[in-house]
C-alpha cells in the first residue's frame, strides 16, 4: 500500500515538474519573477535515486508563512538556504544549512564547536570554510516547487501539504522504500531522525498515516499551478 501511494506520489510530482521544471538551487537568482510566491518545495540529491531506478528520490520537503502573519516568500526562504553569491551563508537563519553543517563536520572532522548556538549571531571566522562548503553542497541540489497560494498559517495547505509528504517518504522507524544510499550526506549527521528517515527534515518524520484526502489536494493545487517558464 505505501509503495502504491509513494509511486503515485512521484507520478503526480512529474506533473508538477511540467509546471515548474526542476533547476538547482544554485540558478534561484536567473528566476527573478519566473517562480510561485506561495507553495511547497521538493529537493532532490542528484547521487540520490529511487529503488531500483534511476529516476532521483526527494531529499527534502519544505515550505515557508507557515506560521501566523509571516509575510516570507518561497524564494526568500530558498535563498536562506542557498545563502548569497559569496557563498557564505548563515546557518543560524537556515534549519537545512546547520543539519548540512553537522554532517560535514563529522564527514571532514571539521573543527567546529559552535555550529547551531542560536545565541551566538556573528559569524565566526572560523565558520566561514563550512558555510561556504555547506552552499557549495546545497546548490548543486535540484528542486521544484507545488504552487500553493493561502494565508500565513501553521493550518494553511502549504503546512498540509508538507507534513503528509514527509509523513509518506518517510522511512524513520519502519521498511525503508526507496532508501538512502551509504554514501548519502545526511547518514553523516549523528542525528536518528535524519539518517533513519533518508530525508534532511526531522519534524513529521516519524507520521505514519497520512490523510486520505491527501492526494486528492496535491492533484487540485497541481490543476490550479499555472506553468512557470525556465528562463
Amino acid at each position: 500500500m505505501r509503495t502504491t501511494d509513494i509511486n503515485t506520489f512521484y507520478n503526480l510530482l512529474q506533473e508538477v515538474e511540467k509546471k515548474f521544471p526542476r533547476r538547482p538551487l544554485g540558478e534561484l537568482l536567473t528566476l527573478k519573477k519566473n517562480i510561485p510566491n506561495q507553495g511547497v518545495y521538493f529537493f532532490f540529491d542528484k547521487n540520490e535515486t529511487r529503488e531500483k531506478s534511476n529516476d532521483l528520490r526527494v531529499v527534502r520537503v519544505g515550505t515557508h508563512a507557515a506560521q501566523a502573519k509571516s509575510k516570507a516568500t518561497i524564494k526568500e526562504r530558498l535563498s536562506q538556504h542557498k545563502g548569497p553569491e559569496n557563498l557564505f551563508g548563515r546557518h543560524r537563519a537556515s534549519v537545512f544549512r546547520e543539519l548540512v553543517g553537522y554532517a560535514l563536520i563529522n564527514k571532514d572532522n571539521h573543527p567546529q564547536n559552535k555550529w547551531g548556538i542560536r545565541e551566538d549571531k556573528s559569524m565566526l571566522k572560523s565558520e566561514k570554510v563550512l558555510e561556504k562548503n555547506v552552499s557549495l553542497y546545497l546548490r548543486d541540489l535540484s528542486f521544484t516547487i507545488l504552487e500553493i497560494e493561502g494565508e500565513a498559517s501553521k493550518y494553511n495547505d502549504r503546512a498540509y501539504m508538507e507534513r503528509n509528504s514527509i509523513a509518506l517518504l518517510s522511512n524513520y522507524n519502519r521498511l525503508a522504500i526507496d532508501p538512502s544510499s551509504a554514501n548519502w550526506l545526511g547518514r553523516f549527521t549523528k542525528k536518528d531522525k535524519i539518517i533513519k528517515s533518508g530525508l534532511w527534515n526531522s519534524n513529521y518524520v516519524d507520521i505514519t498515516n497520512v490523510d486520505d484526502e491527501y492526494f486528492d489536494k496535491m492533484q487540485h493545487y497541481i490543476i490550479k499551478m499555472k506553468t512557470w517558464v525556465k528562463s
